[in-house]
């Protein structure tokens, strides 16, 4: 089956750009579908998983399309022993798109509010709860979104994966360069002209608000402790050790 995995972290633009290739109809259905929230039943082994998370992603005529944040892989891993990714690319005919947001700022701060809201798109009620500034909050948000670009990078690189790497900003005005990837991925023939999607970006006033007070506060205060908290090195723990061998954060010294 000839398909595509859009690999990227919350708050990228990859629900909207999921949504123009899925609008045609033939370039399968993009979706978080590792989420198992999505599944009418709870997998309970790896084929099962698989066998649910196809059906969920794949069009009329046997394109299949998902997207990946690097906590859908940690926690299949985790729960099946199998990397999803991997087991993809060897049965079947994955192109791989790295979509990245070059403002990590504003991704940060979006990825905050969306924590607190849980208003994740347009169309979502969420819980009518609203963020308030926390400048410790958006530095780990921005953290955490830095942490997962760095593991697909890793990722990417280490297993010497071909991709196409598509950037948020310079596909905002105008997304048909990324649906032209998918459908060259596989072998389909792109619209004539790329669907409006229904959801709006979310981005406002306040964004922009907190964007300057968050840099004031940089600078104000300072990060640079922060900074090189991160960089310690990791303790020789056995819980490190644990934590390594599931790929998860290890504990600094």
């Amino acid at each position: 089956m000839k398909g595509v995995a859009l690999l990227t972290v919350p708050r990228s633009g990859s629900e909207w750009l999921g949504s123009l290739a899925n609008a045609a109809g033939t370039m399968g259905r993009f979706g978080e579908w590792l989420d198992l929230y999505h599944h009418t039943a709870k997998p309970q082994s790896f084929h099962e998983l698989e066998r649910s998370v196809f059906k969920l992603g794949t069009s009329a005529n046997r394109r299949f399309a998902i997207k990946l944040f690097p906590i859908h892989l940690r926690e299949t891993h985790d729960r099946f022993g199998t990397d999803f990714l991997f087991e993809m690319l060897s049965k079947h005919e994955i192109g791989l798109v790295f979509l990245e947001r070059r403002d990590r700022l504003r991704q940060a701060i979006s990825y905050h509010r969306g924590n607190v809201s849980k208003k994740w798109t347009s169309r979502l009620e969420g819980t009518g709860a609203s963020a308030d500034y926390d400048f410790a909050a958006i530095l780990r948000s921005y953290a955490h979104l830095e942490d997962g670009y760095r593991f697909w990078s890793k990722y990417l690189g280490m297993m010497g994966l071909p991709y196409k790497h598509v950037v948020y900003e310079q596909v905002l005005e105008d997304p048909a360069p990324f649906v032209e990837i998918v459908a060259a991925y596989m072998d389909v023939a792109p619209p004539a002209q790329v669907a409006t999607s229904a959801l709006k970006i979310q981005r406002d006033d306040l964004t922009e608000e907190w964007a300057v007070r968050f840099r004031s506060d940089a600078r104000a205060g300072g990060i640079i402790d922060l900074l090189l908290e991160d960089e310690k090195p990791a303790a020789r723990t056995l819980s490190n050790l644990s934590r390594f061998l599931k790929k998860r954060p290890l504990k600094r010294a």
